[in-house]
């Protein structure tokens, strides 16, 4: 008679798009090859689910946080949790009766997430974890702070982000919790908050079956950028006055972005830009058809503040796109000048005279290229990423028997 499967549970964020569910993804097919059962727990943000979790005016009705128990990546078992005094950010990962009960119904821990938060509820009860954490706390989220209410602003700088830090700081240092930075630069950043260094780098692998070159549907002059492209941490506004001053001088640039659902959350911008129809937004994208965009593009561009790795820009450099990007972190482990791409000061004029550069010299675009393909074998494959986080399951968990696990 077979042993029952072994259940992991992931602590992350809810799976809409982004970096993070790519992420989620690729674990999710780690476990597999396993043949560890991955279940999900996330908590479920107040402004997307209201009825889950009891703000501050809620108190008083009796109301009690709630669960909304659904399937996620591809029909495995998940669960949306509510939380007490949302407002408070803090409350999230507070590993309250809803969390213990998850994490009881399964033997293994993990979570795969933005900042080391979503690791809270583990830190806090003593478990072995293992936690792929793409940024740092502070970086995540500097730039949106900016946006906040006065009010909410002086309840993250009073409340929220002391609070926060510290509790960061626990997840990090937790003696049983073993973390996987999504890049170098992340992981030095988390060393710095942690006092010691991060278990290892676990680079987001890149399924080179899906993204790969089509030399003959690039569009000389197609930019484009993928990710969440409203988040002020992106910058994006570096890449439309850019966009803006290529097309005065004439050139023939067309810009592709994708990754948000509202694709007319710029169009105001765009029309005092004067650059309506040189660029073009897409929602969210599935992997298949991000690809067939990525394919068409001569230059993929990161304008970001901050970047713990950008994982499209490696799909965009598996399909043979070079990268202009600022200097914003985790890119600069792999836009390499001379080699896959430029880095830029984050400046209009810079960004664009790279631009230009690049799309008008296509001896010099071809040999980019071929180098950021070259980068992505060598570095971004499927191979080393397993092998990584098999080597980590059996550091974080040594006594627990998993066949498959010693096999490899």
């Amino acid at each position: 008679m077979s042993s029952p499967k072994l259940r992991a549970l992931i602590s992350t964020i809810e799976p809409i798009d982004g970096g993070v569910p790519t992420m989620t993804r690729c674990i999710t097919g780690l476990l597999e090859e396993l043949h560890i059962e991955p279940v999900y727990a996330w908590y479920a943000p107040w402004s997307q689910h209201p009825s889950l979790s009891v703000p501050l005016y809620a108190l008083p009705s009796g109301r009690r946080p709630a669960a909304l128990d659904q399937r996620a990546y591809g029909d495995h078992e998940a669960h949306a949790l509510g939380s007490w005094l949302p407002e408070l950010e803090f409350t999230h990962y507070l590993p309250r009766r809803a969390w213990r009960d998850r994490i009881a119904s399964c033997q293994l821990h993990l979570s795969v997430t933005g900042n080391p938060l979503c690791a809270l509820p583990y830190a806090r009860l003593g478990l072995p974890f293992l936690a792929w954490v793409a940024t740092p706390w502070e970086a995540d989220r500097a730039n949106r702070v900016r946006g906040f209410s006065l009010p909410r602003r002086l309840l993250d700088r009073g409340l929220n982000g002391p609070v926060l830090r510290r509790l960061e700081r626990q997840v990090l240092q937790a003696p049983a919790g073993k973390i996987l930075a999504l890049s170098q630069y992340t992981a030095d950043a988390l060393g710095q908050v942690a006092g010691r260094p991060m278990a290892d780098v676990l680079l987001m692998p890149v399924d080179s079956a899906i993204f790969r070159p089509q030399p003959a549907a690039v569009v000389p002059w197609r930019i484009g950028f993928a990710g969440r492209y409203a988040d002020p941490r992106k910058n994006i506004d570096l890449l439309l006055r850019s966009i803006q001053l290529l097309h005065q001088r004439g050139a023939p640039v067309e810009l592709h972005l994708a990754g948000e659902k509202d694709v007319n959350v710029l169009q105001s911008r765009l029309q005092q830009l004067g650059i309506p129809h040189q660029v073009h937004c897409h929602p969210p994208l599935e992997p298949p058809e991000l690809a067939l965009l990525l394919q068409t593009l001569d230059v993929f561009v990161i304008p970001s503040h901050q970047e713990g790795l950008c994982i499209a820009a490696l799909e965009a450099m598996a399909c043979g796109t070079p990268v202009v990007s600022t200097r914003c972190g985790g890119p600069e482990q792999y836009v390499l000048n001379g080699r896959t791409g430029q880095l830029v000061d984050s400046d209009p004029q810079a960004l664009a005279s790279a631009i230009a550069a690049m799309a008008a010299d296509r001896p010099r675009r071809d040999q980019l290229a071929r180098g950021a393909l070259q980068w992505i074998s060598d570095h971004a494959s499927t191979a080393a990423a397993r092998a990584t986080f098999r080597r980590q399951l059996k550091a974080t968990w040594p006594h627990l028997a998993m066949p498959e696990l010693e096999a490899s």
